[in-house]
């Protein structure tokens, strides 16, 4: 009877897996669709396919990738954090810093080529508060399923981490424009997150128009809304948006946002719009 046994050996250099092929890469995502290990809203192993060959094509091995790449509002983009890795194994230096205080703060970052050319880009809190973002409310309003609406805290990362969303800005400005070629156009993830929407809706008082009893009314016949041009992109565009919804009042902000935009659509894309909300809401 043989009791040969093959010991176990040490020192081994570790390395991680790199597909080679696009059958490789599929394969590594059911696997890693199967064990649950994929971020939120990469819930398919077509998504976490996309993800993985993003990061391939910049240099990031997939396991990373799919922890580093984000898809926000359907555009493939890269976590803010990932991004000084990536600019320093490729030769490039990143430097960081705050001038000013409360809404005077103006942040700045400065990329450093490996040629030695410097761009430098800033964002301020007044730049984010012209363009909406800047938030200081503890609560925020949002619309429920019912029509009512209700409070909760508010989660935007403009709220708790302005700190943090300032340098991003700055970062993803920066590191577009003098690290183009190392990020291959993508956009920081932190640049794409928009805060909660908030409702803007005049008041029902203020909708309302006189009765002028000695004036005749004449009708006014509207003129029916333009349809849209890429029904198909927008029937896509949706079922992603339904796709990364994780909750009740995630779906209604959905569905509220783009009622618009269904009633714009051809009569067939209109009812497999709706079906799609109705059979996400079941």
């Amino acid at each position: 009877m043989s009791t040969n046994v093959v010991a176990l050996k040490a020192g081994g250099q570790i390395a991680g897996i790199v597909p080679q092929t696009i059958e490789e890469v599929f394969r590594l995502a059911k696997c890693i669709s199967v064990t649950g290990l994929a971020p939120q809203g990469m819930n398919t192993p077509e998504q976490i396919t996309v993800a993985i060959m993003t990061g391939l094509e910049i240099g990031l091995p997939p396991m990373f990738a799919i922890q580093k790449i984000a898809v926000i509002n359907g555009r493939p983009s890269i976590w803010g954090d990932a991004v000084p890795a990536l600019l320093w194994s490729n030769g490039f230096k990143l430097r960081e810093w705050i001038e000013g205080a409360d809404n005077d703060r103006v942040a700045h970052c400065e990329v450093t080529r490996p040629d030695g050319t410097k761009i430098e880009r800033t964002y301020s809190v007044k730049q984010a508060i012209k363009a909406g973002l800047w938030q200081t409310q503890e609560k925020v309003k949002r619309k429920s399923k019912e029509g009512g609406y209700y409070e909760k805290d508010n989660d935007s990362p403009w709220f708790r981490f302005q700190e943090r969303m300032l340098p991003m800005r700055a970062r993803g400005y920066a590191c577009r424009d003098g690290a183009a070629d190392a990020l291959s156009g993508l956009y920081i993830a932190e640049e794409l997150q928009q805060p909660p929407m908030r409702d803007v809706t005049p008041a029902k008082a203020a909708l309302e128009i006189p009765d002028f009893e000695d004036e005749p009314v004449v009708p006014v016949a509207e003129e029916p809304d333009e349809p849209i041009s890429d029904a198909d992109g927008f029937i896509a565009k949706l079922k992603d948006d339904i796709e990364f919804c994780t909750s009740a009042e995630d779906l209604a902000e959905v569905s509220e946002a783009n009622a618009g935009m269904i009633a714009r659509l051809p009569e067939a894309k209109r009812k497999a719009a709706e079906q799609m909300l109705k059979e996400a809401a079941e």
